[in-house]
This record gives C-alpha cells, sequence and structure tokens, in this order.
C-alpha cells in the first residue's frame, strides 16, 4: 500500500471516528496512534474501546489498511438505507456584485446565446461519500474513493473537509432525497482515473500472454503439418491432431481472457450531508428550437463558480453544448 493511500486511509479513518463519538490521537509523523471510542463503535469495529489504532496490523488494535477489516466493519456505522451524518452552515458571505463578468470568464456556450437574468441566496446539500473502489482480475486493486457532489446539478466539484468546519454543526435533512446513482457514477469515473495504471499493466500482461500461448500452439500446428507431409497415408489422423490443438488453443485463450477479465464494485461505507448558503445564477439560453432557464451556483466555501454536469459522461463541464431540450453536454459528448 502506497504512501499516499496510508495517508488517505488515516484522514478517512480519523474523521469518521471523530464524527461517530470518538476520541483519537494519532500524530502526523506517526504510524500509530490511539483511540477511545464509545461502546457501540468499538463493538461495531470488534476492537476495544480503548485501543491502539495503527496503519499496521496488531493483534488487539485497530488496523487501518486496506488489507485489513476496517473498511468493511467501518460499513456497519453507516448502512446504505439512511445517511451517515447530516450538517448544516447557517451563514456564509455570498457576493453581492453582478454576475455577467464572472459567468463569462468561467464559462463558455458554443452553440447558444446565454444571458445572466439575475442571482440570489439559495441553500444547497453538498454530498460528501466515500466508496471502497475494487477491481479484481488476475491481481487485485483497492483505494478509497472520495467524491462529493452538487446534489442540484450533480456536478463533481473540489471542497474542504465538512468535519473540519467550525461552523458546521449537526442538523435533519430530511427535505432532499440521497443521490446514489449520480454519486456512484462520479464515483466509478474517479476509481477509473486511479486505476489506469493498474488496468494498463494488465493489459499489458495479456497481450504479452496471448502472444506465447499463441506461439505455443501455433508451433504445434505447424508440427502437425509436418506429420502431416510424412505421414500421407493417415489423413484423418493428422486432421484430427490438428483440430485438437484447435480447440484447445481456444479453450486456453476462453481461460486467459477469463483470468484477466475486470470485475469492478464500488462499497459506499460513509456520507456526509452538508446544507450551506450558496448563490444560485440564474441564467437563460436561447437557441432556435427555443430557450429556457437554468441555474448555476457559485459556491460560498469556495468562493467560485461549480460547473455543471455532462448529461451523458456526468464530467464536470464549464464549456457546455445543449442538445435538443438543453441538455447540457461537454465536447466530446456532443459532437459523438
Amino acid at each position: 500500500m502506497t504512501t499516499a493511500i496510508d495517508q488517505r486511509m488515516k484522514s478517512f479513518a480519523v474523521s469518521l471516528l471523530e464524527s461517530g463519538g470518538g476520541l483519537i490521537e494519532w500524530p502526523e509523523h506517526l504510524k500509530s496512534g490511539f483511540a477511545i471510542l464509545p461502546p457501540q463503535t468499538a463493538a461495531l469495529l470488534e476492537c476495544p474501546e480503548n485501543t491502539e489504532i495503527t496503519a499496521e496490523s496488531v493483534e488487539r488494535g485497530l488496523t487501518i489498511n486496506l488489507a485489513s477489516m476496517f473498511l468493511q466493519r467501518a460499513e456497519r456505522l453507516f448502512p446504505r438505507d439512511t445517511s451517515a451524518m447530516a450538517l448544516k452552515i447557517d451563514t456564509l458571505y455570498l457576493k453581492k456584485s453582478a454576475m455577467d463578468e464572472p459567468v463569462a470568464r468561467a464559462f463558455a456556450f458554443p452553440n447558444a446565446r446565454v444571458k445572466v437574468l439575475g442571482a440570489s441566496a439559495d441553500r444547497v446539500e453538498y454530498q460528501f461519500w466515500h466508496f471502497a473502489a475494487a477491481i479484481e482480475s488476475d491481481e487485485k486493486w483497492e483505494d478509497v474513493v472520495g467524491v462529493t457532489i452538487n446534489s442540484r446539478s450533480h456536478a463533481r466539484l473540489e471542497m474542504p473537509d465538512p468535519l473540519n468546519n467550525y461552523d458546521a454543526h449537526p442538523t435533519r435533512l430530511d427535505q432532499v432525497p440521497v443521490d446514489f446513482a449520480a454519486a456512484t457514477a462520479q464515483a466509478a469515473a474517479v476509481a477509473g482515473a486511479k486505476a489506469s495504471g493498474f488496468i494498463r499493466r494488465l493489459e499489458e500482461r495479456m497481450d504479452r500472454d496471448m502472444k506465447r500461448l499463441k506461439s505455443y500452439y501455433h508451433a504445434l500446428l505447424d508440427d502437425a503439418s509436418d506429420r502431416s507431409r510424412r505421414t500421407v497415408a493417415e489423413p484423418d489422423k493428422t486432421d484430427a491432431r490438428a483440430k485438437a490443438v484447435e480447440l484447445e488453443l481456444d479453450r486456453k485463450t476462453e481461460e486467459l481472457r477469463e483470468r484477466y477479465t475486470l470485475r469492478p464494485s464500488l462499497r459506499p461505507v460513509a456520507l456526509v450531508r452538508l446544507d450551506a448558503p450558496a448563490l444560485a445564477v440564474t441564467l437563460n439560453a436561447q437557441r432556435r428550437d427555443g430557450e429556457k432557464q437554468f441555474n448555476i451556483y457559485w459556491n460560498a466555501m469556495t468562493k467560485t463558480l461549480e460547473p455543471l454536469a455532462c448529461s451523458a459522461c456526468g464530467e464536470g463541464i464549464f464549456s457546455i453544448h445543449f442538445a435538443e431540450g438543453f441538455v447540457p453536454l461537454c465536447g466530446a459528448c456532443a459532437h459523438k
């Protein structure tokens, strides 16, 4: 496990345990720390209430790495059918100047005329998801994938951890449904990008093994062909030998493909829902087939305009191509 993955696991574990009422002392430069956990949390994680917490394997402590059972047990703390935690920020500074120039700098609309109609204070739910991502094949790749989405626009964002925000306080959020489908799609894209090196190495190995396999069996076929020239009196026996080699090659090829088949999985292990102030900027888009109003958002925590999400691939976009019905698309999806 790499140092980067160690650090993400450590950060995730500390935030998760502290949000559940645990007291964690784990210095930045050390591989081990100490945790005092509530009885219920300790029971679900199958560890003592007062326990060592470490990235290395220990007999009685809480081991935080991808080879341990931590992620599987942590899932018990946050069942899929309920939200893990709901937070609220009551007030934040909202930009008061006209938004025409910021929108013109940030966005492009190649196939529509777009005008800023105005901006108004609003509230948006931001969903901070953590997934345990894995790809099983001839080898196994694992990582923790975190994605943050705007529940209105479904755009994936880069935002600071809400558990470190002192303005955020616990609340109840029932009015906005948890958008599991959008989060899973965004997490799958992030996991695919993170695993690209692993996938490339597997593909290279499969190509190498496939070449060796075909070379071996083609040599057997050539040998069978040579025997046929030497034993003209027994063509049926020679043909049967060649057919057997071909069938075995097909079987071995199928086994090799199965061996290198990618089997990805995503398991949600934590979710924080954050209700926060935002500035809703209303735009009016005009095309030959009509016009439509829609909102983009100025994020009060990052002090930037947020992208929209491409309706086809889910990527965040600032250059927006409108399809029929004013469906927003990225350039690549618009030209498919």
